[in-house]
């Protein structure tokens, strides 16, 4: 037995056992030292599980690691690493520390750690029910960390983020127990060969799938929940949730689309049309899903006041790109990996540059007690720090060359590119739409770096605020993050990205030619990045010329009205409802009843009294 499979099938169960064992056992009896300890334990085994984690790469990059647990659910279940959910295992534990690290507020270090173990384990699930299982303990697990403080908001917050979890869980359990039922396995695997032969039910089942993973994702018309949710919650919770855990709904997306409604390579099908129908047809649906949700989150972003609501917005316009690329992968079929590779690789870059974002915006917070950036101004002189990191984070988001986000989203434009060379002509309109959404990121971020840092206001000059050193420590490691995957774009994709496409049924020769050794300095990739820039300046100066950052939707185009309002209204109401339609008449039947048959017995007893 190798290390890597020592690690999994020994290391990660043992370390798990230490773990609860000190939790139950020796936490309890140190008393006031309570707190510390446990959150020094948990940064521990949260360390290293992701060392040990990192030891089994040499053996993934050969095979996958699987580890079978018989007996569980009858058939059991079992868990895997490969190269789809490495990358995502490595940042799930850089940003728990990171995070854990930052936090100023009291986290609650028992459902931090529960909604760590849940991710984990639903990256590795090798099957759809225990997916589901892991899927919705997170879920539940990370609701009690947001409503851990009990505040109003946090409870009003945690209130709509369990009402969509929900809701996405029974989508998600509805399309597994279909997939089962007409496939007879709850495992990931290839289907286009079954799905060739069933009718439209193939179509219920992605339905079910993309819909309850889109609205963990934040996937629009389901977006909403984002930002009601982000406005009310801790920050490190919100860290939490737009670095890791929607990505867990994508990569759920990614993974669908990659796997189960794909044509499995070893069998030489790759290349049959009539396989790939149903993968073009839903990835065809997902682009403009994926386009959709880009918009929405732009626009609505450059509307905001609120740092926390516009960031928010920006993880839902993010999420597009991500979801845009993984519906290019389904679309193009086996010429489909440009789209894997930069869904998977935005997926990672994203959580680099939004968590630092929210760390910027909770440090802007704790000094100045103030979310509205309108009301801020001249901090870049009281917190140059903080400052310089922010503008490492908003040049990432932009796509700045020599910084992470440029790298993920020239591959996802040359994605767009190819579905419009290869496949439908509305992809052209879809790559200008691209190329728009792109230049509001710049606009919006031009706007949250000036009204924060740069424009003056004589009340803020006064305050008494600095950088916090401890703060900044765990922001300059994801800055260097930024900074190494903008410099050096081609080491994570031929590392872990390019060998994830190869495991796929993607053709290797297209691979070879357009993403091995990917020149991301041509001229045309960096002039369109000039044009982009150019469009967002031009963007905010009018903005700000003519007062459009304040526009607000008709109440018609609110997507919370037709999905969740109705949702929440038949929750609240049904259950009243059952009371006033028939609880209280069988309350009241049965007091009715009661006296009748007393009344009666009472008038025997009268009677028979009297005669006897």
């Amino acid at each position: 037995m190798n290390l890597a499979r020592i690690i999994i099938q020994i290391g990660l169960p043992l370390l798990f056992v230490a773990f609860v064992a000190m939790e139950v056992v020796v936490i309890p009896l140190v008393g006031s030292k309570e707190r510390r300890l446990r959150r020094a334990l948990v940064k521990a085994y949260i360390l290293i599980t992701t060392i040990l984690f990192l030891l089994t790469f040499p053996e993934v990059l050969r095979e996958p690691i699987i580890y079978n647990i018989t007996g569980v659910f009858e058939t059991g279940i079992f868990f895997k690493i490969d190269l789809l959910n490495f990358p995502l295992l490595i940042l799930a534990g850089m940003l728990w520390l990171v995070i854990g690290y930052f936090s100023r507020e009291d986290i609650n270090y028992i459902f931090y750690t529960v909604t760590y173990i849940a991710t984990i384990g639903t990256l590795l699930a090798g099957d759809l029910l225990s997916f589901f299982l892991f899927f919705e303990i997170m879920t539940f697990a990370s609701y009690a960390l947001m409503v851990y403080h009990r505040g109003d908001e946090q409870l009003e917050a945690g209130f709509v983020y369990i009402y969509m979890g929900i809701i996405g869980g029974l989508m998600i359990l509805s399309g597994i127990l279909m997939l089962s039922a007409y496939t007879a396995t709850f495992e990931w695997t290839t289907l286009a060969v079954r799905f060739s032969e069933l009718g439209y039910i193939k179509y219920m089942i992605a339905f079910f799938l993309i819909v309850g993973f889109g609205i963990k994702a934040g996937m629009a018309p389901f977006h909403f929940w984002m930002p009601k949710v982000y406005d009310g919650a801790p920050i490190a919770v919100i860290a939490l949730s737009s670095g890791v855990l929607i990505k867990v709904g994508a990569y759920g997306i990614l993974k669908v689309l990659s796997v189960t409604f794909s044509v499995d390579a070893t069998q030489g099908l790759q290349f049959y049309p009539k396989l790939w129908e149903v993968s073009e047809n839903i990835g065809f649906v997902v682009i403009w899903l994926g386009i959709l949700t880009m918009v929405v989150g732009v626009f609505m972003a450059l509307q905001q006041a609120s740092t926390k609501k516009m960031l928010a917005y920006h993880s839902v316009s993010q999420m597009g790109y991500i979801i845009m690329g993984a519906g290019v992968a389904a679309y193009l079929g086996y010429i489909g990996p440009m789209g894997f590779v930069g869904s998977m690789y935005h997926m990672l870059n994203h959580s680099l540059f939004k968590v630092l974002l929210f760390m910027v915006a909770g440090v802007v917070y704790y000094q100045t007690g103030e979310t509205n950036m309108y009301k801020m101004g001249s901090l870049w002189r009281k917190m140059p720090i903080t400052a310089a990191l922010c503008l490492i984070a908003a040049l990432g988001i932009t796509g700045m060359p020599l910084f992470n986000g440029y790298a993920s989203k020239t591959v996802l434009h040359h994605a767009i590119e190819e579905a419009f060379l290869y496949g439908h002509p509305s992809f052209e309109y879809a790559e200008w739409i691209f190329t728009v959404v792109s230049a509001g990121t710049v606009c919006s971020f031009i706007k949250f770096f000036y009204f924060i840092f740069l424009r003056k206001n004589k009340d803020n000059e006064t305050l008494t605020i600095e950088d916090p050193k401890t703060m900044n420590i765990p922001m300059g490691i994801l800055a260097a993050f930024i900074i190494f995957f903008g410099v050096a774009p081609n080491w994570l994709m031929d590392t872990a990205l390019i060998p994830a496409a190869m495991a796929f049924s993607y053709d290797p020769e297209f691979i070879s030619n357009y993403l091995i050794d990917m020149n991301f300095w041509n001229w045309k990739d960096l002039s369109g990045m000039i044009i982009v820039y150019a469009l967002g300046l031009g963007m905010f100066l009018i903005g700000m010329k003519f007062h459009l950052f304040h526009l607000k939707l008709p109440s018609w185009a609110n997507a919370e009205r037709y999905i969740y309002s109705p949702v929440h209204t038949v929750c609240e109401k049904f259950p009243d409802f059952c009371v006033q339609r028939y609880e209280k008449p069988i309350i009241f039947g049965d007091t009715l009843i009661y006296a009748i048959l007393l009344s009666v017995i009472l008038a025997m007893l009268v009677i028979s009294r009297v005669f006897v």
